[in-house]
């Protein structure tokens, strides 16, 4: 280097190439080379020339560094920024996964749509000749020229020539929006515009049968979800609405056709396993943004199929038994945990919200309330469905026993602390054993024996039996706010001191008790089982197994004489009504009363099993009155629908 710089404060005229050892001139003519190197070797001792020389060196090692810095350590970096550049990204959604009844018939698939599209890139040619006899038809009436303006038009001007080239074909009298078509081209130049959708088999025929060749119009398949069963099980099924992928490390800026995400029921739960692998184009595009050649292509793939617990022959039967009611009905394999039904009313046709969901379509389901399901996510007093409860308390606490000497005496009413308590109906049951006080659903012997057990002690066995928790089904939305009082809980809630009479209310299923048809249900199946917890799955799986549990902690004489005494309340007491034709069932009906806008209502409650000897299912059922002219009641409304479900099942 050094040696350079010499060369040039010598004045050499001649073209030199560098080598590591020195310079050699492009002629080798030695003499003058010799010359030249005297010379340099005079000059070497100048300070100028040394200082200009590591200043050479010094550029030198700079400019090499850099360069290895950009080429070497930054390679990556900068291939990534020319992929960003130049490259796009396409995101092809995959079809969902079939779901099917826990007997393989077909409850939710995907059929297919046509759309005709158009691509914008297929029109350039076209856009720029409408743009260029724009231009010429504005300087032909001496107009001023906005640029802009004069291409958005022509880009309307060619889109509306196909448009009504479809339209005049299919008989349609589709139009065109514009400001669709500017954001279209603005933000999703990639994709193509749809003309006209949902197209009928008909349309579809003549647009196959009478489109030129090579137009720029393309026939697309898309898929929306039907449910064959239309509103049956609609809250167990859910339904899909349009959404996008979220999450992504491809850094390809990414356009993407508008794919179903589940928004509710198992659509949604499952949303992850229904839904398939996406496919992706990768583009080369030009510097306009439009498409140059496809890079990488990979396909999507379908979405597993999902079975669910459901018997949808038993669902309709149970949707045909609460008709047009307002409230739910729950049946349960008792050994598994499996729903086989699960019926709320109102209900909804799923179909209306597939392939997308009309403003007129959510508007009549918001105002039905049907978007509500009412067996998990509606919380009800359980009324006298509770004694069963209490009694386990009283048994386990020896407040009472099964011996019928042990008994009370009802006259229709009693008096807690200050306040009078009357029976139901205000009828006097006379001497009342706890057998018959279950029978016939005496509530002034469970207002009495409550105060000798205390609400502790009630409130207790009602957890021991998880009615305070959510019962963890593989559904969304399940309520919390399920509700098991007790002193500390009326005093968190600022309601004041707990009195004797919330411990009386509370022993019958009223007061400030609140818990969901479902869990009810579970309550049964546990039961049957003697065991305190039952875990309910929508997800049909043989190998379903319930957990083992502690056991009710009952002496098998007070077991078995709970399980008698329900059976008689089906065969002779309040249930009567839900008694079956071939199979023995053990049950409890019960009345709430629960105040909506104002206006009291009952909730007509019933619960059981069945089988009595061998339990395989147990059902919970919840009625609400509609209006202050019902007049339903648990032995009443509720029965006869539990009588007409299990006759079908069994």
């Amino acid at each position: 280097m050094l040696k350079i710089a010499l060369a040039i404060g010598a004045g050499v005229k001649p073209w030199y190439f560098f080598v590591f050892d020195g310079i050699i001139p492009l002629s080798f003519d030695l003499s003058h080379y010799s010359a030249t190197v005297k010379q340099i070797h005079f000059q070497e001792n100048n300070r100028r020339i040394t200082l200009l020389g590591v200043f050479f060196l010094l550029v030198f090692l700079f400019l090499a560094c850099g360069l290895f810095y950009r080429q070497i350590i930054q390679y990556d970096y900068f291939c990534q920024k020319e992929k960003r550049q130049n490259r796009r990204r396409i995101i092809l959604p995959a079809p969902r996964g079939d779901i099917y009844d826990r007997n393989g018939k077909l409850l939710v698939c995907n059929k297919p749509t046509f759309d005709l599209q158009l691509y914008l890139d297929d029109i350039r040619t076209e856009v720029r000749q409408e743009y260029t006899r724009l231009i010429k038809e504005a300087q032909a009436h001496k107009k001023s020229v906005d640029q802009s303006q004069l291409q958005r038009k022509a880009r309307q001007n060619v889109v509306e020539k196909y448009l009504n080239l479809a339209n005049a074909i299919v008989g349609r009298k589709g139009t065109l929006n514009a400001k669709i078509l500017e954001r279209h081209y603005r933000e999703s130049l990639l994709l193509p515009i749809t003309i006209l959708s949902n197209l009928s088999t008909q349309e579809y025929i003549q647009l196959v049968d009478r489109l030129p060749p090579q137009p720029p119009l393309y026939i697309t398949t898309n898929y929306y979800r039907f449910y064959p069963y239309r509103s049956a099980a609609c809250h167990v099924l859910g339904y899909v609405g349009s959404g996008l992928e979220t999450s992504s490390a491809n850094p390809l800026k990414t356009f993407q056709f508008i794919g179903k995400i589940g928004k509710a029921g198992i659509e949604l739960a499952q949303n992850q396993t229904l839904s398939g692998s996406c496919g992706e184009q990768i583009f080369s595009v030009d510097p306009s943004g439009f498409r140059a050649e496809c890079i990488q292509e990979k396909y999507p793939h379908k979405g597993h199929d999902c079975t669910l617990s459901i018997d949808i022959d038993l669902q309709m039967a149970a949707e045909y038994a609460l008709g047009s009611k307002l409230g739910s009905a729950v049946v349960l394999d008792i050994h598994s945990g499996e729903v086989l039904a699960m019926v709320s009313k109102p209900d909804y046709d799923v179909n209306l919200l597939s392939p997308k969901i009309t403003a007129e379509a959510y508007q009549k389901i918001t105002d039905s309330g049907a978007w509500f399901n009412r067996t998990f996510q509606g919380v009800y007093p359980p009324a006298s469905t509770f004694k069963i409860i209490s009694t386990i308390a009283f048994l386990r606490h020896k407040i009472a026993s099964w011996n019928q000497s042990d008994c009370i005496e009802c006259s229709g009413k009693t008096k807690i602390g200050t306040r009078i308590f009357n029976c139901d109906h205000s009828t006097a049951h006379g001497t009342v054993s706890l057998q018959s006080a279950i029978e016939k659903s005496c509530n002034v012997y469970f207002y009495l024996r409550s105060q000798n057990c205390g609400i502790e002690n009630i409130i207790d066995e009602a957890k021991r039996f998880h009615l305070d928790q959510k019962t963890g089904i593989e559904l969304p939305f399940e309520t919390n706010r399920m509700t098991i009082p007790a002193t500390v809980w009326k005093k968190k809630k600022g309601y004041g001191k707990w009195f004797p009479g919330d411990t009386a209310n509370t022993s019958i299923g009223q007061g400030y008790l609140l818990v969901s048809p479902l869990q009810m249900a579970c309550f049964m199946a546990s039961l049957a089982r003697n065991c305190t917890r039952t875990i309910p799955h929508i997800l049909h799986d043989k190998t379903h197994t319930q957990l083992s549990t502690p056991t009710i902690e009952l002496a098998n004489d007070d077991y078995q004489s709970l399980i008698r005494t329900l059976q008689s309340v089906v065969d002779s007491g309040t249930g009567r009504s839900a008694k079956l034709d071939r199979v023995t069932l053990a049950g409890k009906s019960g009345t709430a009363q629960i105040w909506e806008r104002g206006e009291k209502r009952n909730v007509a409650w019933f619960v059981g099993f069945a089988p009595v000897e061998n339990p395989k299912v147990a059902i919970a059922i919840a009625i609400q009155e509609q209006s202050k002219y019902d007049n339903y009641y648990g032995g009443k409304m509720a029965a006869p629908i539990a009588r007409q479900i299990l006759n079908f099942y069994f």
